[in-house]
C-alpha cells in the first residue's frame, strides 16, 4: 500500500492534478472543478503492483484541525505540496511553512514540491530557469527558517498539459515502492547484459515507470516511451485478436513486441532502435538499443525472459 497526500493553497491545481493523472481526465475537463472542502480520498487499484491511497487535503487544513486529519497523516509516505507559479502572492509560502512544520513530527515522509502551472513558460528561455531557481531558493529559505535543514525536499516543474506530472509521480513511486531497489538492480543487470543505451520498466496503463537503469536520463526519453506505448496499444486494438468476453486490453500478451527505428538530427546513420516488449498484462520493458545488438535475438530473448521472471517474483505476479 502506498499513501500520498496532496496539499497546497486554494486554486493551486491540486484537484486537476488528481483528475488528470489518476482519473484519466483531459486537461480541459478540469477547468470547472469544484473547490475541495474536505479530504478527498481515492484508492487506485489499477496499478497492479500495489494499491495507492491518494488524499487531497483542502486549503483549510491547519494546526487547528489536526485531529480530523490524523488518520491520513499517520500512514502518509509522501507529501506533495503544490506551488502555483502563476500566483506571486506570499500567502502560499507562509502556508507551506506551516504545513511542513506540522508534518515534521511524522517520520519517514518524502516531501515533493511541484512548481505547478508552468505551461505558460518556455523551458528553453533563461527567465524560466531563473524563475525556477528563485522558487527553489524561497523554499530552501523557508525550510531553513523552520529549522528543518535535514528535510530532503524534491522539486518538479509540472503542468497538466504535458507529461511532467507522470514523470514526477514515477519518481515518487520509485521512492516509496518497497520493491524498487530490487527492480532497479534487475533492470541494471539486464541493461548491462543486453548493452541497452537506456531501459525502463513501464506500467503501461498508467504510464508510470517503476524502474530505470543507471545510465543518463535525457529529457526526451519519457516522451519516446509513451509514444511507443500509444503506438503498440493503438495497433493492437485495431488488428489484435480479441475475444468478446475478454477485457479491452486483452489484444496483447507477453509475446507482444514493438520496435521503431530512431532518426537522429545529428547523425543520419543512427542505428538506435526503440524497443518495447510486454512482460506481463500491464507491464512492458522499453529500451533503446543498437541495431546490431537488436538483431542478436537469442541474446535478447534469454536475458529478457530472465528479467521477466525476476519482475514477476519481485512483484508477486502469477
Amino acid at each position: 500500500m502506498m499513501d500520498i497526500i496532496i496539499t497546497g493553497c486554494s486554486k493551486s491545481g491540486k484537484t486537476s492534478i488528481r483528475k488528470v493523472v489518476f482519473d484519466k481526465k483531459y486537461p480541459n475537463e478540469t477547468i470547472f472543478n469544484e473547490p475541495t472542502n474536505k479530504p478527498e480520498n481515492i484508492q487506485v487499484e489499477s496499478l497492479g503492483y500495489s494499491y495507492l491511497n491518494l488524499t487531497e487535503f483542502p486549503s483549510s487544513f491547519s494546526s487547528n484541525n489536526m485531529i480530523e486529519y490524523d488518520k491520513y497523516l499517520n500512514t502518509c509516505q509522501a507529501l506533495i505540496f503544490i506551488i502555483d507559479t502563476q500566483n506571486t502572492l506570499n500567502p502560499q509560502y507562509e502556508y507551506f511553512k506551516n504545513i511542513i512544520s506540522l508534518f515534521n513530527k511524522y517520520n519517514d515522509i518524502y516531501l515533493w514540491v511541484f512548481f505547478h502551472k508552468t505551461d505558460n513558460l518556455d523551458v528553453a528561455q533563461t527567465d524560466y530557469n531563473e524563475q525556477r531557481a528563485e522558487l527553489k531558493s524561497k523554499i530552501k529559505q523557508i525550510v531553513k527558517g523552520a529549522k528543518l535543514d535535514d528535510l530532503d525536499v524534491n522539486y518538479y516543474a509540472t503542468s497538466i498539459y504535458n507529461s511532467s506530472l507522470f514523470e514526477a509521480f514515477s519518481q515518487i513511486f520509485q521512492n516509496i515502492l518497497p520493491q524498487n531497489k530490487n527492480l532497479s538492480s534487475l533492470i541494471d543487470n539486464l541493461s548491462i547484459n543486453c548493452r541497452f543505451e537506456k531501459a525502463f520498466l513501464f506500467d503501461v496503463y498508467n504510464k508510470f515507470y517503476l524502474a530505470v537503469d543507471c545510465s543518463p536520463n535525457k529529457a526526451q526519453h519519457y516522451e519516446m516511451c509513451t509514444d511507443i506505448i500509444d503506438l503498440a496499444l493503438d495497433v493492437s486494438g485495431i488488428y489484435g485478436n480479441q475475444k468478446e468476453d475478454e477485457e479491452i486490453d486483452s489484444y496483447f500478451d507477453e509475446n507482444s513486441i514493438c520496435s521503431i527505428k530512431l532518426n537522429s538530427k545529428v547523425n543520419d546513420d543512427s542505428k538506435d532502435i526503440l524497443f518495447l516488449k510486454f512482460i506481463h498484462k500491464n507491464f512492458a520493458l522499453i529500451a533503446i538499443i543498437n541495431e546490431d545488438i537488436y538483431e542478436r535475438n537469442n541474446l535478447l530473448d534469454y536475458n529478457i525472459n530472465m528479467f521477466k521472471q525476476g519482475v514477476k517474483t519481485i512483484l508477486k505476479f502469477k
